[in-house]
C-alpha cells in the first residue's frame, strides 16, 4: 500500500501530467508589461475649479497649463513635482462703501502653482492593459506675486497648499504617454478687518461669526502628453 501511494505522488509531480491546472498568463499574453522608462515629463492644460469664498473675493476658476514632472524611484513609489499657471480674476471690493457701490469690478489676478510631493501606482511597476492608474499627494504653494493688498485690504499673496488627487496613464509602448489628473490644492484664506466693519449706510461685507481665516479646497481637471525617458 505505501508503495501505491508513493507511485501514486510521483505521478502527479512528473512534468507532462495533467493534475495540475496553469495559473496565470503565458508571457507573451500577459495583461501587465514592465514600464520601460522610469521618467517623465507631462505638458498638460485644463480647467482649474477654485471654490467660492463668502465675500466672493478670492481667486476665481479659470484656465491651467504647466508641467508635471515624475521620476519612479522604485517599485510602485515614485517622486513627482509640478509648477502650473492658472488664469484666475478676482471680485474687487471697497468695503467701507455700502452696496452695491463697494463693487469695484474684477481684475485679472494669474495664480502660480508649484508643488512637489509622492505618488503611488496601483499597478506597481507595471501596467495593466496599457493603462497605470496612479494616486499622489504632496505639498506646494500657490502666489499672485502681490505684495500689495488690494483697494479693500485683501490680499492674497503666497498661500501654503496641500495637494492631493488621482491620475490614469495611458502607456502605449515607446516614448510617449497620455495622462488625465484630477488634482486639489488646499490653501486658506483670510479677510481683514474692515470686511467686519459697517459702513455708513449699508452692511459689512461679512458678518462677525464668519471665521477671519478657513481652507478651500480647489480641485483641477487636466489633461497631458507625456515624454518617456
Amino acid at each position: 500500500m505505501t508503495r501505491c501511494r508513493a507511485l501514486l505522488m510521483l505521478g502527479f509531480l512528473l512534468p507532462g501530467t495533467p493534475a495540475f491546472a496553469q495559473v496565470g498568463y503565458p508571457p507573451a499574453r500577459s495583461p501587465y508589461l514592465d514600464l520601460e522608462h522610469a521618467q517623465e515629463l507631462t505638458l498638460f492644460g485644463g480647467q482649474y475649479h477654485a471654490h467660492r469664498d463668502p465675500a466672493d473675493v478670492g481667486p476665481q476658476s479659470g484656465l491651467i497649463t504647466g508641467l508635471h514632472y515624475e521620476w519612479r524611484a522604485g517599485g510602485p513609489a515614485h517622486l513627482t513635482a509640478e509648477f502650473a499657471r492658472i488664469s484666475s480674476d478676482r471680485n474687487l471690493i471697497d468695503p467701507a462703501k455700502p452696496e452695491p457701490a463697494r463693487n469695484l469690478g474684477t481684475g485679472s489676478r494669474p495664480l502660480y502653482s508649484f508643488n512637489a510631493g509622492l505618488g503611488l501606482s496601483t499597478t506597481g511597476a507595471k501596467s495593466w492593459h496599457h493603462i497605470v492608474p496612479e494616486l499622489q499627494g504632496g505639498v506646494g504653494i500657490v502666489s499672485d506675486f502681490r505684495s500689495q493688498a488690494d483697494s479693500g485690504g485683501f490680499k492674497f499673496g503666497t498661500r501654503f497648499a496641500f495637494t492631493w488627487g488621482a491620475g490614469v496613464r495611458y502607456v502605449p509602448g515607446g516614448r510617449w504617454a497620455i495622462r488625465a489628473d484630477l488634482l486639489n490644492r488646499m490653501y486658506q484664506l483670510g479677510y481683514p478687518q474692515t470686511y467686519y466693519l459697517e459702513p455708513t449706510g449699508g452692511s459689512p461685507v461679512v458678518q462677525a461669526t464668519q471665521a477671519k481665516s478657513f481652507w478651500l479646497n480647489n480641485p483641477a481637471f487636466t489633461l497631458g502628453i507625456s515624454r518617456l525617458f
